[in-house]
C-alpha cells in the first residue's frame, strides 16, 4: 500500500483485499430523532417511479455483471436485485471500490448483495476506469475531487440505464464507498446532488474546495483513528467542509456513539471508531438504516 501527496492531499491505494473490522457489536440508531419517528416520516415520503416500472414481474439478478458505453469507454457493474413486481419501486445502493481493488472484491466483503436479495434495495457495485494515476502508481480507481468529472458523467449514464432497466425509486438512490470510492461517494455528493439522495463515505473523504451542491446532501462518515493509509484528519476536514454546505449551526451531539453536527440542512454525521484502514464490521447495517431515513424530499422531472 502507498500513500504520498498531491496538490496536498493524501489518496488511498488499496491494493488486493478488504478487511473488515469490528468495530461495535450492535447497530444502534444514528437518526436524528427515533428509529420508529423516522421510519414513518421516511415512509410517508411516497417512491417516485423510474421509467423502468411497468406492469408484471421482474426477475431476480445476482451479482449479474453489464457493460455500458460512456463518452466512448465501455464501463462495468454488477448488480443485484431480488424479483420484484415491476410497478413496486426499489430503494438503489451503489457502491464504489477502493484504488486497485475491484467490484466483485467489494461485493464479496460488505452484505449489501445480501441486502438485495431481501429485496431491501437493488445494489451496484460499480468498476473503477483503468490507468486511473494515483501519485507514483497506476491501478483502477475513480476520481478523488471536483477537478475530476468522469466519474460523475458515468454515474449519470448508469442511473440513467439502471432507472429504464429496474422499477427503482428515484426519491431514493443513495452512495457508498471504501477507500478511493469512499473519496468518490463524497465527491458524489456534491457533484450529483440532483440525484441522490444520501452518501456514506467509508475510510475516505476530503473537503472538497469550490464544489457547490444543487442540494443540501446527508452524509455519514465512517474513519478508524488508526487509518495509516488515509489520515482520519482527511475526513475531519470533509466533515467541516459538509458543514458548511449543509449550513449546519454550531455545536455537535452525540448521536449513538458518533457525532452529529447541529442546526444542519441536511445531517453531517461522523462515526469514529479504533479501526485502521478498513470497512468496520457494523458499517452496512448503520449506512442503510441511515439511508432509510434519509429519501430526497424532491426530485427533478
Amino acid at each position: 500500500m502507498t500513500i504520498g501527496r498531491r496538490s496536498g492531499l493524501v489518496a488511498a491505494v488499496v491494493l488486493a483485499v478488504l478487511p473488515v473490522a469490528s468495530c461495535r457489536t450492535t447497530a444502534e440508531p444514528i437518526v436524528g430523532s427515533s428509529p420508529a419517528v423516522a421510519a414513518a416520516a421516511a415512509a410517508a415520503l411516497a417512491p417516485i417511479p423510474s421509467a423502468g416500472c411497468h406492469s408484471g414481474a421482474l426477475p431476480a439478478v445476482v451479482g449479474e455483471r453489464r457493460t455500458l458505453v460512456v463518452a466512448g469507454a465501455e464501463r462495468r457493474y454488477l448488480i443485484d436485485a431480488a424479483a420484484s413486481p415491476a410497478d413496486r419501486p426499489q430503494p438503489l445502493v451503489l457502491a464504489f471500490h477502493g484504488f486497485r481493488h475491484s467490484a466483485a472484491g467489494l461485493r464479496a466483503g460488505i452484505g449489501l448483495a445480501e441486502h438485495a436479495a431481501a429485496g431491501d434495495f437493488v445494489a451496484v457495485h460499480a468498476e473503477g476506469r483503468d490507468g486511473v494515476r494515483l501519485l507514483n502508481t497506476v491501478g483502477r480507481g475513480w476520481d478523488l475531487g471536483p477537478e475530476g468529472t468522469g466519474d460523475a458523467v458515468f454515474v449519470r449514464a448508469l442511473l440513467d440505464a439502471l432507472e429504464q432497466e429496474r422499477c427503482i425509486d428515484r426519491r431514493r438512490i443513495f452512495a457508498t464507498g471504501f477507500s478511493n470510492g469512499g473519496f468518490l461517494s463524497n465527491l458524489l455528493g456534491c457533484q450529483l446532488a440532483d440525484r441522490l439522495a444520501a452518501v456514506a463515505p467509508v475510510a475516505g473523504a476530503r473537503a472538497l474546495d469550490t464544489c457547490a451542491p444543487a442540494a443540501p446532501m446527508p452524509i455519514l462518515f465512517f474513519h478508524g483513528t488508526a487509518d495509516q493509509i488515509v489520515p482520519p484528519r482527511l475526513t475531519t476536514a470533509a466533515e467541516g467542509w459538509w458543514r458548511g454546505a449543509n449550513r449546519c449551526g454550531d455545536g455537535e451531539e452525540a448521536r449513538a456513539g458518533c457525532t452529529a453536527s447541529r442546526g444542519c440542512a441536511a445531517d453531517v454525521v461522523v462515526c469514529e471508531g479504533p479501526q485502521g484502514h478498513t470497512w468496520p464490521s457494523d458499517a452496512t447495517a448503520r449506512l442503510w438504516e441511515f439511508f432509510q431515513a434519509h429519501p430526497r424530499r424532491s426530485v427533478a422531472k
